[in-house]
């Protein structure tokens, strides 16, 4: 529904008929002749930008903390990424930094809010009340969870319980990669080795070699490798 709203010269507003609308809306031909009568043409509902909140006004630049579960979503994001390839593909570096650019305070509140609730649960979380949680609907929380960091809240929830199963294996005296597995809420092997090739590039038995040469290789000896440049940034 449109309402006209017409000025005159001495600025006071009214309201133009409903009755009258149609025929001053077939004698007007273009914009040009509204905005040279002082007319504005609305849709009912419009949220204008002071109407919105000021938590959604204020974006860059803003400062993210560095420590927390800031820090938490920058290693596992880095450290996925430079395991697999494919890994890279879906959590895409530049998609992640250009929607950070736009993050608002409502979106650190809304954030902060998810990532705590799926490193708490290591991924194993209805997405039904992380919403609920947010204080959104599913498909709002849906679209804005992707909107932000890149990839759905269900792919990052499965990223989060992997490298929870990562990290129960590299443990000293771990139980067996079934036990972990099953009390991690995999289906089977076939889904384990899914997920290993998904998000470490490699198999099961692959990674658990290369964890045991690393382990035996202790911190001494240094690492040659020159010091990368973090691909997000937080």
């Amino acid at each position: 529904m449109i309402s006209l709203r017409t000025s005159t010269h001495e600025g006071i507003s009214r309201q133009v008929k409903p009755m009258m609308l149609g025929a001053l809306l077939k004698t007007c031909s273009s914009r040009r002749i509204y905005h040279e009568m002082g007319c504005t043409m609305e849709r009912l509902g419009t949220v204008h930008q002071k109407q919105r909140s000021p938590l959604d006004q204020q974006t860059t630049p803003l400062t993210v903390p560095h420590d927390g579960i800031w820090f938490r979503l920058a290693q596992t994001l880095e450290t996925t990424v430079r395991r697999s390839s494919y890994a890279r593909h879906i959590l895409s570096s530049h998609q992640f930094n250009d929607a950070r650019t736009h993050w608002t305070l409502a979106d650190l509140t809304f954030l902060r809010t998810a990532l705590e609730l799926l490193y708490s649960t290591q991924g194993q979380i209805r997405m039904s009340a992380l919403a609920t949680n947010c204080g959104l609907s599913l498909r709002q929380f849906e679209r804005r969870f992707k909107q932000r960091i890149g990839v759905s809240p269900k792919v990052f929830a499965r990223l989060l319980r992997f490298e929870a199963l990562l990290t129960s294996l590299i443990q000293k005296g771990a139980p067996s990669l079934a036990d972990v597995a099953s009390h991690l809420g995999y289906q089977d092997q076939a889904h384990v080795i899914h997920e290993f090739k998904m998000w470490a590039g490699c198999t099961p038995t692959a990674f658990l070699v290369r964890a045991k040469q690393r382990a035996k290789r202790g911190h001494l000896i240094p690492d040659p490798r020159p010091a990368y440049t973090p691909l997000y940034i937080i």
